[in-house]
């Protein structure tokens, strides 16, 4: 392991590079540009993503962040140890973390090992572009999904989601009319009727089990000769979820229209696979205790997990619970410690036996 002298220089530049989703463009080649001249084989691929690659073994390690945030500015500060930032802990201090750990190996901790960066866009909005783009053209044999657990904690799991739209619209009439409903009152049926399902599948599960159904909006209007209602929903899913159901469960209201946006099944490691098993060796080398943890929201696991089913957990330094908030930070000794802890695991991971990268 080379040595390194602690600075956030990197991180801090980064950071400094505003870039919410759908404006990651000049951050991405910027990014790119950097780490060519740090050694890197970099390149922005046809969505926009950041890809650079270290080494040209035939064990491929794929470090999968994303490079977008949520809006809303925080402006780039040092406070003492607190480094101020949007995407400092979600998610541009996992990705520098990346980058970091991989240039602290030596070359025989290297040998035979490829690592693969992606910085993804557009991890924070509904349509993940980035990730469905990277899972069709790449094919690792670990995961390291860059997202803030802790600098001694290891998620190894996320709950699915499942976005939806529903509606209902007919021919305008008259409230006064015989058997009136107004539309309203059909989305809530439909609404009414998933709620009360979730509710009793629920009982006796744990959280990460559960289905977690959120109306999250709901509008209703009249034209000419229609009168409608709409509705956008999400429900958090677990690894036994039968999402099906749940969707047949609003068909039981025939006249609501139900339209998919998205669908992100659950995830989960099986928490003894060669990659787990490097990060909880690397944490007690450090000497403290893996705290194994399982989220209740989504990350781009969730959207490469069926295609590339390679042992896969999510990593990176930061308190997830600055998400997204006005006060995002860092704590410069978490930072740290989380390249540490990275760089031992990338030196630990075994090789493949045999075959391509």
């Amino acid at each position: 392991m080379r040595a390194r002298e602690a600075s956030p220089e990197l991180l801090r530049w980064m950071l400094e590079h505003y870039s919410p989703s759908h404006h990651e463009a000049d951050f991405s080649r910027a990014l790119a540009g950097r780490l060519e001249q740090r050694g890197w084989k970099a390149h922005v691929d046809p969505v926009g993503n950041t890809v650079a690659s270290m080494g040209d073994g035939d064990t491929c390690i794929a470090l999968l962040g994303h490079i977008d945030t949520v809006p809303g500015e925080v402006p780039v500060r040092l406070e003492g140890t607190r480094l101020f930032g949007r995407g400092a802990v979600d998610a541009k201090g996992a990705l520098a973390a990346f980058i970091e750990a991989v240039e602290l190996l030596d070359d025989a901790e290297r040998a035979g090992k490829r690592f693969l960066l992606l910085g993804c866009v557009e991890e924070e909005v509904a349509i993940t572009r980035g990730a469905l783009h990277a899972r069709e053209h790449h094919r690792p044999d670990f995961v390291v999904n860059g997202e803030p657990s802790g600098a001694h904690g290891i998620t190894l799991g996320y709950k699915g989601l499942l976005r939806l739209e529903l509606e209902y619209r007919a021919s305008r009439r008259h409230t006064a009319s015989r058997g009136y409903r107004a539309p309203a009152e059909h989305l809530v049926d439909a609404w009414n009727g998933l709620r009360r399902r979730c509710d009793e599948r629920n009982k006796g599960c744990t959280l990460f089990e559960q289905d977690l159904p959120a109306l999250l909006s709901f509008q209703t209007g009249t034209g000419d000769d229609t009168e409608w209602a709409t509705a956008h929903l999400n429900v958090r899913t677990g690894p036994t979820s039968d999402v099906d159901a749940l969707l047949a469960c609003l068909a039981e209201v025939p006249e609501v229209a139900v339209k998919t946006v998205s669908r992100k099944q659950a995830v989960s490691a099986e928490g003894n696979d060669a990659l787990t098993r490097a990060f909880k060796q690397s944490i007690r080398e450090r000497g403290a205790r893996p705290t194994l943890r399982v989220k209740t929201g989504t990350s781009d696991w969730n959207t490469v997990a069926d295609t590339w089913n390679v042992p896969t957990v999510a990593y990176g330094p930061g308190d997830s619970s600055l998400d997204h908030t006005p006060n995002e930070h860092i704590e410069l000794p978490e930072y740290e410690e989380g390249v540490a802890v990275l760089a031992r695991v990338l030196a630990l991971l075994p090789l493949k036996s045999g075959g391509a990268g």
